[in-house]
């Protein structure tokens, strides 16, 4: 008699990828998703200053990179 064991699918499940992409998509069809999108964009000031702050920073790693050699 064969078992039934699950097949190893290594580093990912298409089945749970399929569920979740399903999943994903109804959510953003949805009403409260359309919403959720719509402020997404939004941000505090207090949040403006962060996101200043990182994206220096991010500019500056792209510099170092872009100056050593390869």
């Amino acid at each position: 008699m064969i078992k039934n064991i699950p097949s190893n699918h290594g580093e990912g499940d298409p089945e749970a990828a399929d569920r979740f992409n399903t999943a994903e998509r109804a959510f953003v069809d949805s009403a409260r998703g359309k919403k959720k999108i719509e402020e997404g964009p939004k941000v505090s000031a207090g949040e403006e200053v962060e996101l200043a702050k990182a994206e220096k920073i991010g500019l500056g790693h792209a510099r170092d990179d872009a100056a050593k050699p390869s």
